[in-house]
């Protein structure tokens, strides 16, 4: 009786457990077996009412599925609570120090995220870990793969917050990889907020270094801070929104609330309600928290943009020394957009850079004076434009481009240096060496900054224009082509730019090798750039041209 109903329960498991039919009387067999080898008193409840050892038994034995997305793995059941595994994490740690010594930055990160997941309160592990992840960034490491990040994630919130934080590191630039680990941290609870609260100013840094700051970014940081206890960063966070978005009246009451909440989370209203004094205590936070209110009302015939200055100045005078402080209010002046403003900020990016030895600070220090010179050659620009080619004028436009040209060399050259594997850089640097002449150092330049996907078509642009200078037609034209087929669509003006140069080569290539056919398909790429916008450039003129060209070459001695 009981071999029966255990036979249909079995039936029922391998039904239901996603098991091919060959395998399925397999597994129907070893079920029974296991039954019948124990003893029937303890019925056959106890029987299927498999462990979890067993059940891997049963999946390696006879090819389980996977478990489906949001299937946890464990048949809908909430994974077991977290129990740490110091001394298997410490394995774990030893072997990421061992490779992080040997430079092998990748795998240590791999490791720790390993040990992480068994033992996520050791905080030197973390510690280890971001700096293993910022020298991987500067060895142009590669972000995870969903297959490195699925062996690290499991069913239970702190696997989850070890794949997060794994995830991130290896892209440790990347804003929203930082918010999802900034989400994994708060669902991880106890064992993910010490160090979410730890990683917070990171998180932020990274959020601000974005090439396009975003407002959602912001807000979402926001949100997520508080849950942290990290106050500070949620009240930069939202001061960050604030700034992308002034007209936001909404997100600017809603920062008040969150330097009230602040104010009570430290002053420990709920302690303090059980101690002797402690009443008093919370008085005097309401009252220094009155006092900001008051402090915000007398201020309140400014604008947002200068009570934001007003603030980071005053945290500029207390911590002056605080790189993101430094940073934040040399932006704020920046911002202001007039010439004493700037001047000021040029000068606290260059006592920065003295203070802290931040490289940064010296770049953004040079920008400021590269942005001085533009703005001079824009308006020599322009003054020569009105005065239809005034002699002198065009002379001193001339000189001023130079000068700004040797500027940007020296800075961006320098930079190259500092940041050997920064592609942006290279670009920049390429760009300006092509303006110069030196066509052998862009090309280098350029070929370099091709690794990179955001930059690969307008460092392949560059590349086939230096080649073209030099008269490498050929190689041009592969250049150019390349770099039309990664377009994006509706990115007119460089696809019309890159179709141009790619005409020009293609006759220029023709006069060389006296070939009709490059002629031709010169004529082809002309007519298309003119069906596009007739009024590009002198694409008529090219018209005649190229058409000029084929019936020069179409004669006895041509190669058509």
């Amino acid at each position: 009786m009981l071999t029966g109903l255990c036979y249909a329960e079995a039936a029922r498991r391998a039904n239901g457990s996603g098991i091919d039919r060959g395998r399925k009387w397999s597994y129907l067999s070893w079920l029974i077996l296991g039954a019948q080898g124990n003893s029937i008193g303890v019925g056959c409840e106890f029987m299927f009412g498999l462990r979890k050892r067993q059940e891997r038994q049963v999946a390696l034995r006879f090819g389980k599925k996977k478990p489906s997305d949001g299937d946890n793995g464990d048949n809908g059941k909430e994974p077991a609570p977290f129990e740490p595994q110091p001394e298997k994490a410490r394995k774990w740690f030893e072997h990421a120090r061992a490779a992080a010594d040997t430079y092998n930055y990748e795998y240590a990160l791999w490791c720790y995220a390993n040990g992480i997941r068994l033992d996520p309160m050791t905080i030197s592990a973390h510690e280890a870990m971001y700096e293993a992840a910022v020298q991987y960034f500067t060895g142009s490491g590669k972000p995870a793969s969903g297959r490195e990040v699925r062996k690290i994630e499991g069913p239970h919130a702190i696997e989850k917050f070890a794949a997060a934080e794994f995830a991130w590191l290896k892209d440790i630039n990347n804003g929203s990889l930082a918010l999802k680990f900034l989400d994994a941290a708060v669902k991880a609870d106890q064992w993910g907020g010490e160090i979410g609260r730890w990683h917070a100013p990171r998180v932020l840094n990274v959020l601000r270094r974005q090439r396009k700051p975003s407002k959602s970014s912001f807000l979402q940081a926001k949100d997520l801070f508080p849950k942290l206890a990290a106050w500070d960063e949620a009240i930069a966070a939202g001061e960050d929104a604030l700034l992308l978005d002034p007209a936001d009246t909404a997100l600017e009451d809603e920062l008040k609330d969150l330097s009230a909440q602040r104010a009570m989370d430290q002053g420990r209203y709920a302690e303090a309600g059980g101690e002797e004094g402690g009443f008093r205590k919370f008085v005097k936070d309401i009252d220094k928290q009155r006092e900001l209110e008051e402090a915000e009302a007398i201020s309140g015939g400014l604008s947002i943009n200068e009570r934001n200055l007003q603030r980071a100045r005053k945290e500029y005078e207390k911590s002056p020394g605080v790189p993101d402080v430094i940073n934040r209010y040399a932006q704020l002046l920046k911002a202001q957009g007039t010439d004493e403003a700037e001047q000021q900020a040029f000068d606290i990016y260059t006592k920065g850079y003295g203070d802290t030895g931040e490289y940064r600070f010296r770049a953004l220090a040079g920008d400021i004076t590269i942005e001085q010179e533009q703005a001079k050659v824009g308006m020599l620009r322009q003054e020569l434009q009105e005065s239809h080619g005034n002699a002198e004028l065009n002379q001193q436009h001339e000189q001023a481009r130079k000068q700004l040209l040797d500027l940007q060399y020296a800075e961006y050259d320098e930079r190259a240096k500092q940041y050997p594997t920064d592609r942006h850089i290279k670009q920049q640097l390429g760009e300006v060496q092509y303006e110069l002449g030196r066509f052998g150092e862009a090309e280098k330049c350029f070929q370099g900054a091709k690794d990179d996907p955001k930059l690969r078509v307008r460092a392949g642009y560059m590349l086939g224009r230096c080649f073209a200078a030099e008269s490498w037609h050929d190689i041009a034209i592969q250049e150019f082509k390349e770099a039309l087929e990664r377009v994006e669509p509706g990115d007119k003006e460089t696809e019309l730019a890159i179709l141009y140069d790619l005409m020009v080569s293609l006759m220029e290539h023709a006069r060389q090798e006296k070939s009709v056919p490059l002629a031709k398909e010169a004529l082809e790429i002309c007519s298309s750039i003119a069906r596009k916008d007739i009024t590009y450039r002198n694409i008529r003129e090219c018209r005649k041209d190229v058409a000029e060209l084929i019936g020069n070459l179409s004669g006895p001695s041509s190669n058509a």
